[in-house]
């Protein structure tokens, strides 16, 4: 069974800051070195990067789903169905990964088209899909494994195959874009080669580690066993709306961005681009203890103690607050250090820092709600956080358009668009966690 206490929560969380969202490491990567070699191959990456991730969504919400479905059992004390929810996450992952590798692959020239205004950009969009495409077969069964380690408490190995994707994603990304080590210099395809043949190195290292641990065959964990419907009905009903509802936060972020280059100048989205970076290292935290709430939360609720779920829920928050104002620390009051290794361009340093200044506060009120707002699906509510994140997207875009067409706000003021998202998301979090409580405990 799990511990409540903090530091059994951090020893959850900690390792799940810099495994649970994979992909943002890479693309940051990716983007710190192809900024060398000029705006639109930089924005080309950036953007389309952006598009990979949130098609990766699904993947990741599938794999969400499982694991609030193995902590239950886990929470039940129930080993030997979390190896067959494990074979049936990895055969999803396969289907839906092909079907995704589909639509980089061959269709990404006619979405691109239509939402990118700067022809040069589009077409290193297209391309660095076509490349990058190969690695979301790797990147989707890596998460299906990932969410076993995280539903039962064993995040350790998820932060080392991350660290084994970062790392030779640095190395490999320096070798291919430029050159090195008898490499053929590649310029921006390096970028996606280098980040797909990582990923597949994370999901070998998992599976190595899975067969090795003696511990683990309690789990009767195999990758050929028989098909069961029943159990990939339960997996769907729950990650479906899991899945849409990533895809649909990173989407949203993706049209606010095309919004930007449509309507602004490049210099406004390469402003943008550097904050986006960024954030993905201020939000770490909020990856890591969004996770752990859905883990704890599920794991009670399959332990029949849902009356601990507020004392856990408190801890989190009061951990994820203070990781937070730690990581915003840098970016904030010493973005002199930070914004040059995104991108060097001393002509975008003053209004990014000004941009970075004006969010902070906004990361301080998300490292709450996201424990409210993950404890909504860990109660098996994943239609519920659905509908709370396609509200609160469609008032996001309402406003981000409003903010950009409209108003003509400047880009600093474009940003305040992340209080109004959060605002919204947390708002019906909290009303429903408040109000239906015991209803969610009861169902």
């Amino acid at each position: 069974m799990l511990e409540l206490s903090y530091k059994k929560i951090l020893a959850i969380a900690v390792p799940l800051m810099f495994g649970t969202f994979v992909q943002s490491v890479v693309m940051l990567t990716d983007t710190a070195f192809v900024s060398t070699l000029g705006t639109i191959p930089f924005n080309a990456v950036n953007n389309a990067g952006l598009i990979y991730v949130s098609l990766f969504m699904f993947s990741k919400g599938l794999a969400d789903g499982t694991q609030i479905l193995i902590a239950r059992k886990y929470g039940e004390q129930n080993p030997a169905q979390i190896g067959s929810l494990i074979f049936h996450t990895q055969l999803l992952q396969i289907i839906l990964s092909g079907f995704l590798f589909l639509l980089f692959f061959f269709l990404s020239s006619v979405f691109i088209e239509l939402i990118v205004k700067s022809q040069a950009t589009g077409e290193q969009m297209v391309l660095f899909l076509k490349y990058r495409s190969w690695g979301i077969f790797f990147a989707g069964m890596h998460a299906g494994l990932t969410a076993f380690f995280i539903g039962i408490g064993r995040t350790g190995i998820v932060l080392f195959s991350t660290l084994v994707m970062a790392v030779s994603n640095i190395f490999m990304d320096y070798a291919m874009i430029f050159g090195h080590y008898g490499l053929p210099e590649m310029g921006m395809i390096g970028a996606p080669i280098a980040s797909s043949i990582s990923e597949a190195m994370a999901f070998a290292v998992l599976v190595i580690y899975i067969f090795s641990v003696r511990e683990f065959k309690v789990f009767q964990i195999r990758f050929l066993q028989k098909i069961h419907f029943s159990e990939i009905r339960a997996l769907l009903k729950l990650g479906t709306p899991l899945m849409f509802q990533g895809f649909l936060a990173l989407a949203g972020w993706l049209l606010f961005f095309t919004l930007i280059e449509r309507e602004m100048s490049a210099y406004d989205l390469e402003v943008s681009a550097v904050v986006r970076a960024i954030y993905f290292i201020v939000f770490i935290p909020i990856f890591g203890f969004g996770a752990a709430t859905r883990t704890y939360v599920s794991n009670l609720l399959g332990q029949n103690k849902p009356h601990l779920i507020p004392l856990i829920q408190h801890k989190i928050i009061l951990l994820s607050m203070g990781f937070i104002f730690i990581f915003c620390v840098g970016p904030v009051l010493f973005p002199h250090y930070v914004i040059p290794y995104i991108d060097p361009n001393p002509a975008i340093f003053k209004d990014s820092a000004g941009v970075l200044k004006l969010v902070c506060g906004s990361f301080l009120i998300f490292s709450v709600i996201t424990v409210w707002f993950n404890s909504v699906a860990a109660y098996g509510k994943s239609n519920v956080s659905f509908i709370i994140e396609g509200t609160s997207i469609a008032i996001y875009l309402t406003c981000c358009y409003l903010f950009i067409v409209v108003f003509d706000f400047g880009i600093i003021g474009v940003w305040t668009v992340e209080y109004i998202y959060f605002g919204a998301i947390g708002i019906m979090s909290y009303l429903y966690l408040h109000y239906y409580r015991k209803k969610f405990v009861k169902a």
